[in-house]
């Protein structure tokens, strides 16, 4: 079955926590309107946008390695591909395909370490973020307006079982990227919206309008330094960024913003 397409999310905002000792990140971002990207390989989960690739019989493994041959050299001749063909046929009948899967796995992954994902949520007041992200409360969370050029690239996380994770390496999620936003269900309560960039861009991305980093928020916990240094920076930007400090409210129990 194949992978769920993701979605454009309707909420206004979108939202980006970060720790206290990514403080230096913050300041580009503030004052000279650039996103960090970073590489898969660099994302918490390790497994984070690797699909789980199923075992495919002799004829889908044959076709695939083929498919490669002419994404790497479209002008390769036809008795080359029935030469590589019969090599594969040969090969793969007296292995088994199994012998071959780790291998093509391997170099998929390859693949995809250097593509950039930039993970947001829909919410700002989530406990579990702010405690694993922002630090105990002691980081700060990025307020972006869901519009625009860049943005409006950001498509909701989808969350599976995982039996409904595994698809072939010729199933279509594969072509159309749906495998990046797809997670299983143990990260469901991050509602997660991600950009995925393509792997030949470089880590960082201009914001074209300064005004799609709304508001930053900090964290409850955040030390009086910390606060200083980014009211100072947020003061500096033009147009000026709205700067919002997270309270916990003792009534509801959830987290409430002051400026």
């Amino acid at each position: 079955m194949p992978l769920p397409s993701p979605r454009r999310p309707t909420c206004p905002h979108l939202y980006k926590y970060s720790r206290p000792d990514r403080l230096e990140w913050l300041k580009p971002i503030i004052l000279e309107h650039t996103l960090y990207l970073p590489d898969r390989t660099e994302l918490n989960d390790p497994i984070d946008s690797l699909p789980k690739l199923s075992l495919q019989s002799e004829d889908e493994m044959i076709l695939f390695i083929l498919q490669r041959f002419v994404r790497a050299d479209p002008t390769i001749p036809l008795t080359k591909l029935d030469e590589h063909e019969r090599i594969l046929r040969f090969n793969i009948g007296r292995n088994g395909t199994a012998a071959y899967h780790p291998g093509l796995v391997k170099s998929f992954d390859d693949q995809l370490a250097t593509f950039k994902v930039y993970a947001m949520t829909k919410h700002y007041d989530k406990m579990n973020l702010w405690a694993h992200y922002g630090a105990y409360h002691r980081g700060y969370c990025l307020e972006f307006l869901n519009e625009g050029p860049l943005f409006e690239n950001a498509k909701e996380v989808n969350y599976l079982p995982p039996d409904q994770m595994s698809i072939l390496i010729t199933d279509p999620s594969i072509f159309n990227g749906d495998f990046f936003f797809c997670k299983t269900l143990d990260w469901s309560n991050e509602e997660e919206v991600r950009l995925v960039a393509h792997r030949g861009q470089g880590p960082r991305v201009k914001m074209n309008d300064p005004r799609w980093l709304n508001r930053i928020i900090l964290g409850k916990e955040m030390q009086d330094s910390h606060r200083q240094k980014i009211r100072e920076w947020a003061g500096q930007r033009e147009p000026q960024l709205t700067v919002a400090e997270a309270h916990l409210d003792p009534v509801s129990r959830t987290i409430k913003l002051k400026c």
